[in-house]
């Protein structure tokens, strides 16, 4: 009897021994189960935004395209307006403006350039800004350089900004005297 109590004894202590590892593995694999089920969600999300970012990369690239395509289109017209430009500028004849009509008989002909870079500074958008920068040619009657310099500095000193650049004798006989 002692030896069916120890069998019975040791069976029950399998069968304890056993359900605990058979709890264990239950346990175990209750949470593989859920750490793959959390994965398998992971990769579905990851999944669904990589799409979303394919998407968003070609509707990018679509974009690039199409922003290319007008900077082509608008470097071509600024190239075709800078040769409009060029052409008309290339037309028009050098303006010369008579600083005054009194003369002398004795004197000549003399170009000279006035030039005044702050209009620009103070009004960008003045028709004539660009063309007060560069100079602006102005005929003048005197005897020498040195007088038409002169009186190109006395009929624009009052103002600011404005400066003799250049004196030269007027390249032809634009009016010429009654000599």
């Amino acid at each position: 009897m002692m030896v069916n109590f120890l069998i019975i004894l040791v069976i029950v202590a399998v069968a304890a021994w056993l359900g605990n590892v058979l709890l264990t593995v239950e346990a175990a694999t209750s949470q593989v189960r859920a750490r793959v089920r959390n994965t398998r969600e992971t990769v579905s999300k990851l999944e669904v935004t990589i799409r979303r970012l394919k998407r968003d990369e070609e509707e990018t690239l679509k974009e690039i395209r199409e922003l290319g395509d007008e900077i082509v289109a608008a470097r071509r017209k600024q190239s075709e307006a800078q040769a409009r430009l060029t052409e008309a500028q290339s037309r028009r004849r050098p303006s010369l403006i008579i600083l005054s009509d009194r003369r002398n008989p004795s004197d000549k002909e003399w170009t000279v350039t006035v030039t005044n870079s702050q209009i620009r500074e103070v009004d960008a958008s003045h028709p004539l800004a660009q063309e007060w920068a560069l100079g602006r040619d102005f005929l003048v009657w005197a005897e020498s350089e040195r007088e038409a310099g002169e009186r190109a500095r006395r009929r624009f000193d009052a103002r600011p900004g404005y400066a003799v650049k250049a004196v030269a004798p007027a390249k032809e006989d634009l009016f010429p005297s009654g000599r």
